[in-house]
């Protein structure tokens, strides 16, 4: 393995500890349409990405504007309470120490992602930032051909089989992370080059490549 030098980084589940929130509102939609509420471990275990599919299989009669629109006027009002992931901003402060390039590859909406980072202080430790991603597979190939990016010397960490999908998409190295929204069983299924229990573990292995 070539010393690393870009690092691709999800934001929920990854770096942020979103999922209770993310959870709440998506029950709150499956509320209103009269879809009964999933419990933490039957969505870690059915949700997946990208979100219109996930959100189809459950609520097909719905378009996902309409249902979209929902969601993010009942997300506003749980976001302010997100905090970060344990050894977030260590991992943050460890990839700007260690001089890697720092991308946000993520598909959260960019209104809700400009004001969680602006209020935990975090903007300055990303060289580029993606958010509103639909399919995270098609756009990391077209970021790292746009930007030049040695395949050989990036990994991406993320906490979803879409993650660990579109790391392989790129010809990049992969790493799950299980702090968020997909099981060990799914994303060792996904067959990662790395499989952290958190972020201090992934620092620890870095600084040993």
């Amino acid at each position: 393995m070539k010393k690393i030098q870009t690092v691709f980084l999800d934001w929920s589940g990854t770096l942020a500890n979103d999922l209770p929130f993310v959870l709440k509102a998506s029950n709150f939609i499956f509320g209103l349409y009269g879809k009964p509420k999933l419990s933490i471990e039957e969505f870690k275990e059915t949700f997946f990405l990208p979100l219109k599919e996930f959100y189809k299989s459950y609520l097909p009669e719905v378009s996902f504007m309409e249902m979209n629109e929902h969601y993010h006027a009942i997300f506003q009002l749980f976001q302010v309470k997100i905090p970060l992931l344990p050894y977030a901003l260590e991992f943050l402060e460890f990839c700007q120490k260690k001089q890697y390039q720092v991308i946000l590859l993520s598909t959260i909406h960019q209104g809700h992602f400009i004001k969680q980072a602006k209020r935990l202080g975090i903007e300055q430790y990303f060289d580029r930032i993606y958010t509103e991603i639909d399919d995270k597979r098609i756009a990391i190939k077209q970021i790292i051909e746009k930007e030049k990016i040695d395949p050989k010397s990036t990994i991406f960490f993320g906490d979803m089989v879409h993650d660990i999908e579109a790391a392989h998409a790129g010809g990049i190295f992969s790493a799950a992370v299980l702090t968020g929204y997909n099981s060990k069983k799914k994303l060792l299924s996904a067959n990662p080059s790395f499989l952290f229990e958190n972020l201090k573990e992934a620092m620890d292995r870095l600084e040993s490549l």
